[in-house]
């Protein structure tokens, strides 16, 4: 181009004028690009929202995409349309300059020059008017998409602040499972032992009882041979006593015969003297002898009841002996028995006291388990807490971005209509056929729990005929959310469903009465 124009000759004015137009349409230009480019750098993750409609209605669960169209935003609209139209302007202002350089060539007088020259001055000036326009445009789409960025970036901010938070409850909810877990498990491990000593102590127990009642029954034995001594050392006693007395009789007798034994010897040496007195004294001496001979036989029997007594006597003693000895054996295993027991007593008391320890480490342990149990129910509560101002912060994100229509509320593949005003359900009907689409028809209790979101007593699409519930068009009739005790109008024939806000289970408020008016919910496909 410039080896074929190499000749012509241009205005100096001409040339300037065409050069500042080109050089401040390229700077035009290249500011587009560069804001276009600094949209795309900047934020190259643009997020838009897609609900997901498997989720809580009024905790909408939002996904962002990495493929952000950001020419589908005004403010990207703005900015393409402006730079289209600046090449379109940079492209006439460059044809424009080449015919004028064309003609400038082929005229040959000063008054054409100066005329091209005139309008091309004119068309300059009027330019910097069309660029300070644009450049007041560029700038206002610029502050708008500054401030949508800003607010993008507190929304992002908070989003991740939500995260993090969840995230840490979520940790502090796992590592409070385990400690949970690990306290179980000690508490089993402690019940096992303690069921463990509880069948040691029963055993011991039982060895206890039998041990007692053998020592019973041997302490009974033991007092029934102490009786039965005592009785037979009376006996002794009372033979011993006997004993004595007739031995001291038997000594009277013996002194008496010795006494008679000496007057008969005196008696036989006056015998000798005197036969008178010898006759009488063979006569005293008869009869002394008969005597003697009755203290004889008394006394062969008092030794003979001596002899019988010393061997009762001996036989006594070697039963006292036996029985004696029986006393030792049976006291010595009764001290063994008591030591036995002591010893088992010891032990029982030590399993108590250590059955006690555990008891009371255990109820440590539960009221420990509790208190976990306690604040981990209160974390539980706060992350559900967090967890419904998340989503409510999401459904206002949602709701700011507004895909549909204006007035409509998108949620899910469709879009949503609230009514104004009050009506009955088949004008609500009517009227939402007229915006293109249908009273609202329930198909998941995440759409139930949105619509029951809007905070109004509002028809639904489900009405009663003949005595039988329908959906609007060939839904099936399910699920049902019916509140407790409806529906109540079994006699009415025809019956419409409204969402009342008395109940206070957004899964348990469809109330049945009849059509009279109400606010009432539109629904219909969400076309991008």
């Amino acid at each position: 181009m410039w080896t074929r124009y190499s000749n012509l000759t241009f205005n100096p004015h001409s040339v300037h004028y065409v050069k500042f137009v080109l050089t401040n349409q390229y700077n035009i230009f290249g500011c587009i690009r560069f804001q276009l480019s600094k949209t795309v750098v900047e934020n190259p993750t643009m997020q838009t929202m897609d609900i997901d409609d498997n989720t809580y209605p009024n905790k909408p669960s939002v996904t962002f995409s990495a493929n952000f169209q950001w020419w589908k935003r005004p403010s990207g609209v703005a900015a393409v349309c402006l730079g289209l139209l600046c090449v379109l302007l940079l492209a006439g202002i460059i044809g424009m300059s080449v015919y004028y350089g064309v003609i400038d060539h082929h005229c040959s007088t000063e008054r054409d020059q100066q005329t091209s020259y005139s309008r091309l001055t004119k068309e300059g000036d009027q330019q910097p008017t069309s660029y300070h326009n644009l450049t007041k445009e560029g700038d206002q789409l610029q502050s708008s998409y500054n401030t949508l960025t800003k607010e993008r970036d507190e929304l992002q901010s908070s989003y991740n602040t939500l995260t993090k938070e969840r995230d840490e409850l979520q940790s502090s909810y796992n590592t409070l499972t385990k400690e949970r877990d690990e306290l179980q498990s000690s508490y089993n491990t402690l019940t096992k032992e303690r069921d463990e000593l509880q069948s040691s102590y029963n055993t011991s127990t039982k060895e206890r009882d039998e041990l007692q009642n053998s020592l019973t029954t041997r302490t009974k034995d033991r007092d029934q041979q102490q009786n039965s001594l005592k009785v037979m050392t009376a006996e002794r006693e009372q033979l011993q006593n006997s004993l004595n007395s007739r031995t001291k009789e038997r000594n009277q007798l013996q002194n008496n015969l010795n006494t008679r034994t000496t007057e008969k010897n005196q008696l036989q040496n006056s015998l000798t003297t005197k036969t008178k007195e010898k006759d009488q004294l063979q006569n005293t001496l008869t009869t002394i002898m008969r005597e003697r001979d009755q203290l004889q036989n008394n006394l062969n029997t008092m030794i003979a009841e001596k002899k019988q007594l010393q061997n009762s006597l001996t036989t006594k003693t070697k039963e006292k002996d036996q029985l004696q000895n029986t006393l030792t054996t049976i006291t010595r295993k009764r001290d063994q028995l008591q030591n036995y027991l002591n010893t088992r007593t010891t032990e029982r008391d030590q399993l108590q006291n250590s059955l006690n320890t555990r008891t009371s480490e255990r109820d440590q342990v539960q009221n420990s388990l509790n208190t976990t149990i306690s604040v981990r129910d209160q974390l539980q509560n706060i992350l559900n807490t967090t967890t419904t101002e998340r989503d409510q912060f999401k459904t206002r994100l949602r709701f700011y971005e507004k895909p549909c229509q204006d007035g409509w509320w998108k949620f899910g593949t469709s879009c949503y209509y609230v009514s104004s005003k009050m009506d009955t359900a088949g004008a609500g009907q009517k009227e939402c056929r007229t915006m293109g689409g249908e009273v609202v028809v329930i198909n998941s209790r995440e759409e139930q729990i949105f619509i029951n979101g809007f905070k109004k007593n509002v028809w639904i699409g489900a009405y009663k005929e003949d005595g039988i519930w329908n959906w609007v068009g060939d839904t099936p009739f399910k699920p049902t959310y019916w509140m407790e005790g409806e529906p109540n109008n079994l006699n009415d024939k025809t019956a419409c469903v409204e969402i009342s806000q008395t109940a206070s289970d957004p899964l348990k408020s469809w109330k049945d009465g009849p059509c009279i008016p109400k606010h009432w919910v539109c629904e219909k496909p969400f076309t991008p």
